[in-house]
Protein backbone atom coordinates (compact mmCIF):
# COMPACT_ATOMS: atom_id res chain seq x y z
CA UNK A 1 0.00 0.00 0.00
CA UNK A 2 2.86 2.28 1.00
CA UNK A 3 4.67 1.29 -2.35
CA UNK A 4 1.22 1.90 -3.92
CA UNK A 5 1.43 5.89 -2.81
CA UNK A 6 5.27 5.63 -3.93
CA UNK A 7 4.52 4.79 -7.02
CA UNK A 8 1.71 7.30 -7.75
CA UNK A 9 3.92 10.09 -6.63
CA UNK A 10 6.24 9.38 -9.04
CA UNK A 11 3.91 9.71 -11.84
CA UNK A 12 2.80 13.29 -9.92
CA UNK A 13 6.73 13.90 -10.85
CA UNK A 14 6.86 12.44 -14.10
CA UNK A 15 3.79 14.60 -15.59
CA UNK A 16 4.95 17.51 -13.51
CA UNK A 17 8.48 17.64 -15.58
CA UNK A 18 6.35 17.12 -18.88
CA UNK A 19 3.95 19.82 -18.24
CA UNK A 20 7.29 21.97 -17.29
CA UNK A 21 9.11 20.89 -20.72
CA UNK A 22 6.54 21.61 -23.01
CA UNK A 23 5.37 24.65 -21.44
CA UNK A 24 8.95 25.82 -22.40
CA UNK A 25 8.39 24.89 -25.64
CA UNK A 26 5.27 26.65 -26.32
CA UNK A 27 6.87 30.03 -24.95
CA UNK A 28 9.56 29.41 -27.64
CA UNK A 29 7.18 28.93 -30.33
CA UNK A 30 8.21 32.49 -32.14
CA UNK A 31 12.16 32.02 -30.90
CA UNK A 32 14.57 31.78 -34.40
CA UNK A 33 16.37 28.27 -34.32
CA UNK A 34 14.84 26.79 -31.03
CA UNK A 35 14.74 23.16 -30.57
CA UNK A 36 11.98 21.70 -28.63
CA UNK A 37 12.95 19.48 -25.90
CA UNK A 38 11.36 16.23 -24.85
CA UNK A 39 10.79 13.84 -21.74
CA UNK A 40 12.54 10.93 -21.72
CA UNK A 41 11.44 7.84 -18.99
CA UNK A 42 13.06 4.78 -17.82
CA UNK A 43 10.92 2.28 -16.02
CA UNK A 44 12.89 0.58 -12.93
CA UNK A 45 14.09 -3.06 -13.78
CA UNK A 46 12.23 -5.67 -12.88
CA UNK A 47 13.60 -8.11 -9.89
CA UNK A 48 12.52 -11.85 -9.89
CA UNK A 49 10.77 -12.96 -5.97
CA UNK A 50 11.67 -16.55 -4.69
CA UNK A 51 10.61 -17.70 -1.49
CA UNK A 52 12.89 -19.28 1.11
CA UNK A 53 12.78 -21.97 3.53
CA UNK A 54 15.44 -23.98 5.37
CA UNK A 55 13.72 -27.33 3.86
CA UNK A 56 13.62 -26.61 0.20
CA UNK A 57 14.63 -25.17 -2.81
CA UNK A 58 14.03 -21.39 -3.38
CA UNK A 59 10.63 -21.16 -4.97
CA UNK A 60 9.91 -18.73 -7.39
CA UNK A 61 7.25 -16.52 -6.68
CA UNK A 62 7.68 -14.01 -9.92
CA UNK A 63 8.63 -10.50 -10.38
CA UNK A 64 8.49 -7.13 -8.92
CA UNK A 65 9.69 -4.24 -10.33
CA UNK A 66 12.65 -3.04 -8.32
CA UNK A 67 11.79 0.70 -7.61
CA UNK A 68 8.85 2.76 -8.04
CA UNK A 69 10.83 6.05 -9.54
CA UNK A 70 11.32 5.58 -13.10
CA UNK A 71 14.69 7.44 -14.41
CA UNK A 72 13.52 10.43 -16.13
CA UNK A 73 15.56 13.15 -18.80
CA UNK A 74 15.01 16.06 -21.00
CA UNK A 75 16.08 15.41 -24.48
CA UNK A 76 16.32 18.08 -27.45
CA UNK A 77 15.15 17.18 -30.80
CA UNK A 78 17.52 19.00 -32.86
CA UNK A 79 15.27 18.53 -36.19
CA UNK A 80 15.40 21.21 -38.63
CA UNK A 81 12.35 24.21 -38.32
CA UNK A 82 10.64 25.76 -41.03
CA UNK A 83 12.86 28.73 -42.69
CA UNK A 84 11.05 31.91 -43.05
CA UNK A 85 11.63 34.84 -45.03
CA UNK A 86 12.59 37.84 -43.72
CA UNK A 87 14.46 39.92 -46.37
CA UNK A 88 16.82 41.53 -43.71
CA UNK A 89 20.37 41.12 -45.05
CA UNK A 90 22.08 40.36 -41.69
CA UNK A 91 19.15 37.35 -40.98
CA UNK A 92 20.65 33.70 -41.72
CA UNK A 93 19.82 30.20 -42.24
CA UNK A 94 21.38 26.84 -42.00
CA UNK A 95 19.59 25.16 -44.32
CA UNK A 96 21.02 21.19 -43.34
CA UNK A 97 23.15 20.32 -40.78
CA UNK A 98 25.40 22.49 -38.48
CA UNK A 99 25.44 25.66 -35.87
CA UNK A 100 27.12 28.96 -35.75
CA UNK A 101 29.71 29.56 -33.79
CA UNK A 102 29.70 32.75 -31.19
CA UNK A 103 32.48 33.75 -28.66
CA UNK A 104 30.89 34.04 -25.02
CA UNK A 105 32.62 35.19 -21.93
CA UNK A 106 32.38 31.06 -21.30
CA UNK A 107 34.10 29.84 -24.17
CA UNK A 108 32.59 29.20 -27.31
CA UNK A 109 29.06 28.41 -28.19
CA UNK A 110 27.01 27.09 -30.69
CA UNK A 111 23.35 28.32 -32.26
CA UNK A 112 20.86 28.00 -35.01
CA UNK A 113 19.26 31.57 -34.39
CA UNK A 114 20.73 33.57 -37.16
CA UNK A 115 18.86 36.60 -36.26
CA UNK A 116 22.25 38.63 -36.30
CA UNK A 117 22.58 42.49 -35.86
CA UNK A 118 25.79 45.43 -36.16
CA UNK A 119 27.33 46.06 -33.04
CA UNK A 120 28.51 49.81 -32.03
CA UNK A 121 31.65 48.66 -33.84
CA UNK A 122 30.49 46.71 -36.83
CA UNK A 123 31.05 43.58 -35.13
CA UNK A 124 28.35 41.10 -35.98
CA UNK A 125 26.46 40.10 -32.94
CA UNK A 126 23.66 37.58 -31.59
CA UNK A 127 20.63 39.50 -29.76
CA UNK A 128 22.54 38.93 -26.66
CA UNK A 129 25.52 41.12 -28.42
CA UNK A 130 27.75 37.82 -28.41
CA UNK A 131 30.11 37.77 -31.25
CA UNK A 132 29.25 35.57 -34.25
CA UNK A 133 32.76 33.62 -35.35
CA UNK A 134 34.32 33.56 -38.57
CA UNK A 135 37.45 31.43 -39.84
CA UNK A 136 39.84 34.15 -38.76
CA UNK A 137 37.91 34.79 -35.84
CA UNK A 138 35.24 37.92 -35.04
CA UNK A 139 33.66 39.34 -37.98
CA UNK A 140 33.59 42.93 -38.27
CA UNK A 141 31.78 44.44 -41.25
CA UNK A 142 32.17 47.99 -42.99
CA UNK A 143 30.00 50.44 -41.94
CA UNK A 144 29.12 51.49 -45.68
CA UNK A 145 28.42 48.79 -48.86
CA UNK A 146 26.27 45.63 -49.52
CA UNK A 147 26.55 42.88 -47.39
CA UNK A 148 26.13 39.24 -49.33
CA UNK A 149 26.43 35.90 -48.06
CA UNK A 150 26.88 33.03 -50.26
CA UNK A 151 25.52 29.26 -49.42
CA UNK A 152 28.89 28.28 -48.14
CA UNK A 153 28.99 30.81 -45.84
CA UNK A 154 31.18 33.04 -47.56
CA UNK A 155 30.53 37.14 -46.62
CA UNK A 156 30.99 39.44 -49.01
CA UNK A 157 30.68 43.59 -49.41
CA UNK A 158 30.10 45.16 -52.38
CA UNK A 159 31.34 41.42 -54.32
CA UNK A 160 34.52 41.12 -52.04
CA UNK A 161 35.10 38.74 -49.91
CA UNK A 162 36.25 39.96 -46.57
CA UNK A 163 35.47 36.43 -44.11
CA UNK A 164 33.62 33.24 -44.04
CA UNK A 165 30.85 32.24 -41.64
CA UNK A 166 32.03 29.28 -39.05
CA UNK A 167 30.33 26.23 -39.01
CA UNK A 168 30.42 23.57 -37.04
CA UNK A 169 28.81 20.27 -36.29
CA UNK A 170 28.56 17.73 -33.68
CA UNK A 171 29.28 13.79 -34.36
CA UNK A 172 27.30 13.16 -31.58
CA UNK A 173 25.06 15.66 -30.16
CA UNK A 174 23.43 14.63 -27.50
CA UNK A 175 27.05 16.11 -26.17
CA UNK A 176 25.87 18.97 -26.37
CA UNK A 177 23.68 20.73 -23.71
CA UNK A 178 21.39 24.13 -23.54
CA UNK A 179 23.13 27.07 -21.72
CA UNK A 180 20.13 29.80 -22.11
CA UNK A 181 19.48 32.48 -24.58
CA UNK A 182 19.37 30.04 -27.13
CA UNK A 183 22.97 28.49 -27.20
CA UNK A 184 24.20 25.40 -26.80
CA UNK A 185 28.31 24.58 -25.37
CA UNK A 186 29.70 21.32 -25.39
CA UNK A 187 30.58 18.97 -23.07
CA UNK A 188 33.90 17.00 -23.49
CA UNK A 189 33.41 16.88 -27.32
CA UNK A 190 34.95 18.70 -29.83
CA UNK A 191 32.82 20.36 -32.76
CA UNK A 192 34.24 19.20 -36.60
CA UNK A 193 33.64 21.68 -39.80
CA UNK A 194 31.22 20.96 -41.97
CA UNK A 195 30.01 21.38 -45.66
CA UNK A 196 26.64 19.40 -44.97
CA UNK A 197 24.53 22.83 -45.61
CA UNK A 198 23.03 25.35 -47.52
CA UNK A 199 23.12 29.05 -45.90
CA UNK A 200 19.97 31.38 -46.47
CA UNK A 201 20.41 35.35 -46.09
CA UNK A 202 17.25 36.96 -45.66
CA UNK A 203 15.88 33.88 -43.92
CA UNK A 204 15.11 32.53 -40.54
CA UNK A 205 14.80 29.34 -39.03
CA UNK A 206 12.06 28.85 -36.86
CA UNK A 207 11.08 26.81 -33.92
CA UNK A 208 10.98 22.90 -34.89
CA UNK A 209 7.48 22.84 -32.79
CA UNK A 210 4.72 21.73 -34.04
CA UNK A 211 1.84 24.01 -31.66
CA UNK A 212 -0.72 21.52 -32.17
CA UNK A 213 1.20 18.70 -30.87
CA UNK A 214 2.34 20.91 -28.09
CA UNK A 215 -1.09 21.33 -26.94
CA UNK A 216 -2.17 17.79 -27.53
CA UNK A 217 0.69 16.49 -25.20
CA UNK A 218 0.04 19.16 -22.62
CA UNK A 219 -3.51 18.05 -21.91
CA UNK A 220 -2.52 14.62 -21.98
CA UNK A 221 0.28 15.26 -19.07
CA UNK A 222 -2.33 17.21 -17.22
CA UNK A 223 -5.18 14.64 -17.41
CA UNK A 224 -2.27 11.72 -16.96
CA UNK A 225 -1.32 13.80 -13.95
CA UNK A 226 -5.08 13.93 -12.64
CA UNK A 227 -5.25 9.88 -12.62
CA UNK A 228 -2.38 9.76 -10.90
CA UNK A 229 -3.36 12.20 -8.43
CA UNK A 230 -6.91 10.52 -7.62
CA UNK A 231 -4.74 7.15 -7.32
CA UNK A 232 -2.80 8.66 -4.67
CA UNK A 233 -6.35 10.06 -2.82
CA UNK A 234 -7.16 6.36 -3.06
CA UNK A 235 -3.98 4.70 -1.90
CA UNK A 236 -3.65 7.09 1.35
CA UNK A 237 -7.43 6.44 1.97
CA UNK A 238 -7.04 2.22 1.87
CA UNK A 239 -3.95 3.03 4.28
CA UNK A 240 -6.08 5.43 6.18
CA UNK A 241 -9.00 2.57 6.60
CA UNK A 242 -6.45 -0.15 7.58
CA UNK A 243 -5.17 1.68 9.95
CA UNK A 244 -7.65 2.70 11.78
CA UNK A 245 -9.16 -1.31 11.38
CA UNK A 246 -6.14 -2.62 12.88
CA UNK A 247 -6.48 -0.56 15.96
CA UNK A 248 -10.09 -1.89 16.27
CA UNK A 249 -8.80 -5.39 16.40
Amino acid sequence: MIRGIYTATSALNLQELKQETWANNIANLDTPGFKKELTWAEAAQEANLFRFLSSQNPYPLGEMTAGVQPGTEKITDFSPGRLEETGNSLDLAIEGDGFFVVSTPSGEAYTRAGNFQLDGEGRLVTVSGYPVMGEGGEIILPDRGTVSVDEQGNILVDGEEIEQLRIVDFANRSAIRKSGENLFIAEGVAPQETTNFNLRQGFLEKSNLDPVEAMVTMMEALREYEIAQRMLVSQDEALQKAVNNITQL
